[in-house]
């Protein structure tokens, strides 16, 4: 039964009803019980019922059909939106750090030491634009579970190449936009990379669990840690690229050194 199917016995229900009430009291056997002025008090009470018992459900039913198709015109833009994303990061972002690395090894000859540091950083720089190509090419698994075991194997590799001993806590069927489900894995992404690049971490927590009215991904590490006003320094552009992700679906960012350990917050629905 598709939405028009719907509509139309939505539609024509309580006209029905009237129709098939009208022909059965008027029957010269139910008129000895059922006067004129009460069957027409009965009338309202009739269509009243039905529309409680069949057309609420029908309503209900239309409503979830209405979500569903909402939820797959959102899935379908927001791959079309990656697919573009990716495009525009491999024809210029990448080609043109591509060039400019050819450029710079044939200006090594002048043996600035600064080369070697520049050289560092845009190799840098270009692993991270061929992980978000390859992130944003990746076709997206369908559905809650599929999404919770692609968060998962993300973290379960993450541990089989560093070796850091680490705890989850993941809360099973959260109530996640599509949007919501692609930041959470982005952001925990580059949390993770941060943390293999620099925090020389031996114990990891990752936490996500609903929030009030919304959901919490909480990171904590025991290693060296950093200032919390990185965010706001031009070279961290991870952190700050996390920070925009989750001002995009309403969420917070909040990132501090606490009790010998980095916490990272992204938190939406409360305080």
């Amino acid at each position: 039964m598709n939405d028009k199917h719907i509509k139309w016995i939505i539609l024509f229900t309580p006209t029905l009803v009237i129709f098939f009430w009208e022909l059965f009291r008027h029957q010269s056997h139910v008129l000895h019980y059922i006067s004129m002025d009460l069957g027409n008090w009965l009338s309202p009470l009739w269509v009243f019922l039905v529309t409680i018992t069949v057309v609420r459900k029908l309503f209900t039913r239309y409503d979830h059909m209405k979500y569903q198709l909402e939820k797959e015109r959102e899935e379908k833009a927001i791959l079309q939106e990656r697919e573009r994303i990716a495009r525009e990061l491999h024809d210029g972002t990448a080609q043109a750090l591509f060039l400019c690395s050819v450029q710079m090894n044939a200006m090594k000859e002048e043996s600035d030491p600064r080369w070697h540091e520049l050289e560092h950083s845009l190799r840098q720089v270009h692993d991270y634009v061929r992980n978000s190509i390859s992130h944003l090419k990746a076709p997206p698994q369908e559905g809650v579970v599929g999404w919770e075991k692609k968060v998962r194997n993300l973290i379960q590799e993450f541990k089989l190449d560093t070796g850091v001993d680490i705890h989850v806590d993941i809360e099973p069927n959260l109530d996640l936009t599509s949007k919501e489900k692609a930041t959470i894995l982005s952001c925990l992404q580059e949390a993770l990379t941060n943390i293999r690049k620099h925090a020389q971490a031996e114990h990891l927590s990752i936490t996500l669990k609903a929030h009030f009215k919304g959901w919490q991904l909480a990171v904590q590490d025991d290693g060296v840690g950093f200032e919390p006003q990185a965010i706001a320094d031009s070279h961290h552009f991870g952190l700050r690229i996390m920070e925009d992700r989750a001002q995009e679906v309403g969420a917070t960012l909040h990132f501090y050194r606490k009790d010998d350990r980095t916490h990272l917050l992204i938190t939406k629905g409360g305080n």
